[in-house]
């Protein structure tokens, strides 16, 4: 199968690539997209096969992949994609947190009835979403969403960061799922913030982001049984 680069926010389309660039690209896809579930091993022999490159592009990528806590390469073991502890998903969730409030706060004096509507818009549209049981589609509106409130902030060093952490943690999402009922609650907390929003309520605003980040992280610990 031929594989392309897929279209990401967090790195410039037009950046010239070489093949370890272009193999981390891939295999950083086929992660995201749930084809490489977490402990899978990274045979670099099948991946050369199945992406197309050479073993040595291959083997610096997973050493990149590990460098950004995707793959875990161990001694006599070789590579695996990274299995979830609470640790790991502690430290994801609190920068993707604190990276959505320093946007609020940032963005707060800059933010037009236009960007609230187009929040709402979207909140609308994540509901719609999960009533027809459209999940992928439910998760794409849900980045958006929060891709737009972050870029509302007017960092983009802070998106690409926030696109990659949010990125990783959906990836982990595709193979352990969500408690009962929880995005249903998703969708409920995501209007309580387009409404602190719309009030210029960033105290609020943040409170509502702190409480979904406590729910998020203990429901996706919930569905892993935790290593050590």
């Amino acid at each position: 199968m031929k594989y392309r680069r897929m279209s990401d926010e967090s790195q410039p389309l037009d950046a010239p690539q070489n093949s370890v660039d272009q193999a981390t690209s891939l295999i950083r896809e086929e992660i995201f997209a749930g084809r490489l579930a977490p402990g899978e091993r990274l045979k670099t022999a099948e991946l050369a096969k199945r992406l197309g490159f050479s073993t040595m592009p291959l083997r610096e990528a997973l050493r990149k992949l590990e460098g950004e806590g995707l793959v875990e390469i161990e001694p006599n073991r070789g590579a695996a994609v990274r299995q979830l502890d609470r640790a790991y998903i502690t430290d994801l969730f609190e920068l993707n947190t604190e990276l959505r409030i320093f946007a609020v706060r940032r963005g707060m004096a800059s933010l037009t009835l236009e960007r609230i509507r187009e929040l709402e818009a979207l909140a609308a549209r994540y509901r719609e979403h999960l009533a027809a049981g459209e999940d992928i589609e439910a998760i794409e509106t849900n980045r958006l969403f929060n891709a737009r409130l972050v870029e509302f902030g007017g960092n983009r060093e802070a998106l690409r960061v926030f696109l990659r952490g949010w990125d990783t943690i959906f990836a982990f999402r595709r193979g352990y799922g969500y408690g009962t009922g929880r995005r249903r609650v998703m969708a409920e907390e995501m209007q309580l913030l387009v409404d602190a929003l719309r009030r210029q309520d960033a105290a609020v605003a943040e409170a509502i982001l702190r409480m979904q980040n406590a729910a998020m992280m203990e429901d996706l610990i919930s569905r892993f049984t935790p290593a050590g």
